[in-house]
């Protein structure tokens, strides 16, 4: 496949292809952080203003750096799909690490992994974070996130509602083929998927006992604000704009339903 014209780390490409796209859609644009020399936005369409607005969607990408994939397609989807933006509220964050994006690292400039940080309002993104989503509900979460050592695609999901893993899989094994270990990061997946249990009290086991304590973004999502949680993972040694399509696919399909 063809390369970007750019970095997957081009930063600034990024954010300049997101606020076209903002003033395009009549987006609301909030900074909730400059940590570290780098503004975080968070992108949100006129029916999400509403801060008690019930429902709608949630997608984020970027809180590894070096997981550059997702950024890029969470951006080809907002621009090739801007009639989601008038069915339902919208809440994106496109890159909640850029410090991370530019530099090809997991960790931000103070050296933390922030997917392990979600409970701590200590960490002044985080806290920020947690202060924009206050009072929030949403139908469907959705983080993009990818793997230096998966060869193939997995998917973890948090629901109350019907299982969509296995067609969602399905789908985007078309073009990158599914995680076949049984084992992820500790974790027991079975064809490369695996359900977590919705209830609070599972969740917090699987901070406390699998996770030593460090709580994903997906998770809070799900104990906080969220029906339903997925968190997507490509391999990250493959083909950026396949990963890239990958994603895309992936977006395509959680959404469309």
């Amino acid at each position: 496949m063809s390369l970007l014209p750019h970095s997957g780390h081009d930063f600034e490409e990024l954010m300049t292809r997101w606020k076209a796209l903002a003033h395009e859609l009549d987006l609301k644009t909030t900074v909730i952080s400059n940590e570290g020399g780098y503004e975080v936005f968070a992108f949100e369409n006129q029916l999400a203003v509403p801060r008690c607005q019930a429902g709608g969607l949630y997608v984020s990408a970027g809180v590894h750096g070096d997981e550059c994939a997702p950024p890029w397609a969470l951006l080809q989807w907002a621009e090739a799909e801007p009639e989601i933006m008038e069915s339902q509220p919208v809440v994106i964050f496109p890159c909640l690490n850029p410090y991370g994006l530019v530099e090809n690292t997991r960790h931000d400039h103070a050296g933390l992994d922030l997917n392990r940080k979600f409970q701590d309002d200590e960490v002044p993104l985080i806290g920020k974070w947690q202060d924009f989503l206050e009072d929030r509900e949403f139908s469907l979460a959705v983080n993009l996130h990818e793997d230096y050592d998966a060869l193939g695609i997995y998917l973890y999901e948090i629901v109350r509602t019907l299982s969509r893993g296995e067609k969602l899989l399905s789908a985007c094994s078309e073009l990158i083929p599914r995680e076949t270990a049984a084992t992820v990061d500790g974790s027991e997946f079975e064809n490369g998927l695996l359900s977590h249990e919705p209830n609070d009290s599972e969740l917090q086991r699987v901070i406390d006992e699998d996770l030593d304590g460090g709580c994903p973004e997906a998770i809070w999502l799900a104990m906080h604000h969220a029906t339903d949680s997925y968190t997507f993972e490509s391999p990250s040694e493959m083909a950026l704009e396949l990963r890239i399509a990958t994603h895309l696919r992936f977006l395509e399909g959680v959404t469309s339903d």
